[in-house]
């Protein structure tokens, strides 16, 4: 669902009432598309989110706690200098497009007052924020448009100028034009909101009435219907379905947070989910190699049986022979051996009696590679399952580990502010029951190993990768057995099947893996349950907030 005019104009509104004479704390860039800018207003600390994604681009004020660097980098400098201690004069959309202007008033070096202005255009892919001084004259861009990119210049030391719109008429001014396509008729309208206004029209509505809904709406309704998710301002009744109902940003947070997230793990760690992939692929091909060369091995007995032969009967062969045909006293029959013609057939033996001790000792080594590249098969593969449940900073914490073992080279890269301690997901049930989950190998070992105690009950899949789960509860009850094992079965490589077999038992039965890497555990004395895994259960649950 689009983030339309509509939308904006209730979002404009809010912002007025509560930021505008606000004070710019700090501001970050963090990550390609996002600014985020700390605030003071209000006696309150708020935090506004400016996006350009080119599909989830936005503005608004957001609760949730967005990843910051550490080190900002040229743009996030420029921008500091220029709007940090600055006021917020101004905030407004031009008519009811997409476009957004917030006028600044602050002090540059010479302590005079000076205006800024940045301009937001949430355009699809063509979306922008741009900084400027009074004279529309750029200081900068999010994202610079050169002359052999575009006509519209924007770019430092150019004019900002707005992009060219279509006329359209205002629905709030101009009332109801015949009409049976609504977003080329009116500004602000999506095509899910002229859907919606012409299936309200169809049903008796007045469209003052309905515009009137929209002009005075504080909320945000958001629809699931089929698979997808759609939000707007007012309810969605042409999809004839169910919704929550949200504060306007609170609506937003909801919509936005899984998909942000999601897509700056993979801005943020791109190569790592790849890196995963390869590393899994190239020790499944390492094996099967291996297997074939251990097949091959066996047959090392067929180069002792052929020295055997030769040695008993030397006096058949002579140098400058490429074969000799025997019998075989093993099994009676004729074989025909291969000579070096280069030697005798004392050598000849010898050397068959080399090829196999070498072939001998290579079965020993070729069983404990075949051992070692398994367990790399397991590791990544549990990596893999990981990755796909996994936060900014889950995903962080497994490209740390890879560093710390050594598969990947550690990068005096811009570091990002994250908390120290490890971050346990934690849930509460109706019985006021904390699960912890671990969500990457250095989380389920902190958890198993340091964080629970003796007393609490583990759970974990069985044979395949997933979460350590830990109940913190002692004699626990069936319902809370069943909820901890549909966790662990959710949380693991089982995710979508059924009949998932989950192992639980005190933690105090658990042993981390001497050698072993991150989260690799040996338990005794467990017993097993067979689960269907359900995302619905997190419904009965609290999710807790470190």
């Amino acid at each position: 669902m689009a983030y339309d005019g509509m939308i904006l104009s209730r979002v404009v509104e809010q912002l007025q009432n509560q930021i505008t004479r606000g004070r710019i704390n700090k501001i970050y860039q963090i990550s390609q598309y996002e600014l985020l800018f700390h605030i003071r207003s209000q006696r309150e600390n708020v935090k506004l989110l400016i996006s350009i994604h080119p599909v989830y681009a936005r503005i608004q004020l957001t609760h949730l706690n967005y990843p910051t660097p550490a080190t900002p980098n040229a743009l996030t400098m420029l921008l500091r200098k220029h709007l940090e201690g600055a006021y917020i004069e101004r905030i407004s959309q031009v008519g009811l497009d997409r476009i957004v202007d917030i006028e600044f008033i602050g002090v540059n070096e010479l302590k005079d007052t000076v205006k800024y202005h940045v301009y937001i255009e949430i355009m699809g892919k063509h979306s922008n924020t741009i900084i400027t001084h009074d004279n529309n004259k750029i200081i900068d861009c999010l994202k610079r448009v050169s002359p052999s990119m575009s006509s519209r210049i924007l770019q430092p030391g150019a004019i900002y100028q707005k992009p060219p719109l279509i006329p359209k008429k205002n629905p709030f001014i101009d009332g109801w034009i015949e009409t049976d396509n609504l977003t080329k008729t009116y500004q602000g309208f999506s095509p899910e909101l002229s859907r919606e206004v012409l299936y309200r029209l169809e049903h008796q509505e007045k469209f003052e009435d309905i515009m009137l809904q929209i002009q005075n709406s504080h909320n945000l309704y958001i629809h699931q219907y089929q698979d997808k998710e759609y939000f707007h301002v007012i309810p969605l009744t042409h999809l004839q379905c169910d919704y929550q109902v949200y504060s306007l940003f609170d609506g937003l947070d909801e919509h936005y947070h899984l998909i942000d997230e999601k897509d700056r793990i993979k801005q943020q760690t791109s190569d790592l989910g790849k890196f995963i992939h390869n590393e899994y692929q190239r020790n499944v091909s390492k094996l099967n190699k291996l297997k074939q060369t251990y097949f091959e091995s066996q047959n090392s007995d067929d180069l002792r049986i052929k020295g055997d032969l030769l040695f008993a009967n030397l006096n058949l062969i002579t140098k400058g022979q490429k074969e000799v045909t025997v019998e075989n006293y093993y099994d009676g029959t004729m074989i025909t051996i291969e000579l070096d013609e280069r030697y005798d057939g004392k050598t000849n033996a010898n050397k068959y009696y080399a090829k196999y001790q070498k072939a001998k000792k290579a079965l020993s080594h070729l069983q404990e590679q075949m051992k070692i590249t398994e367990d790399e098969i397991h590791y990544f593969d549990t990596l893999m399952t990981m990755m796909e449940n996994a936060s900014y900073y889950d995903a962080l914490e497994i490209k740390e580990e890879l560093e710390n073992l050594g598969y990947l080279k550690k990068k005096k890269a811009k570091q990002v502010h994250r908390p120290k301690k490890l971050h346990i997901e934690t849930y509460l049930t109706k019985d006021n029951i904390k699960i912890y989950v671990g969500k990457n190998n250095l989380q389920n070992d902190y958890l198993t190993f340091k964080m629970a105690s003796k007393n609490d009950m583990w759970f974990h899949v069985k044979d395949m990768p997933g979460s350590h789960v830990v109940v913190h509860s002692e004699n626990l009850d069936e319902y809370t057995i069943r909820l901890a094992s549909k966790i662990a079965a959710y949380f693991s490589k089982g995710k979508h099947s059924s009949s998932v077999p989950v192992n639980y038992t005190l933690v105090r039965n658990l042993k981390k893996m001497q050698g072993g890497k991150p989260g690799q555990v040996i338990l005794s004395h467990y017993s097993t349950i067979y689960i269907d895994p359900d995302e619905t259960i997190f419904n009965d649950m609290n999710k807790m907030t470190s």
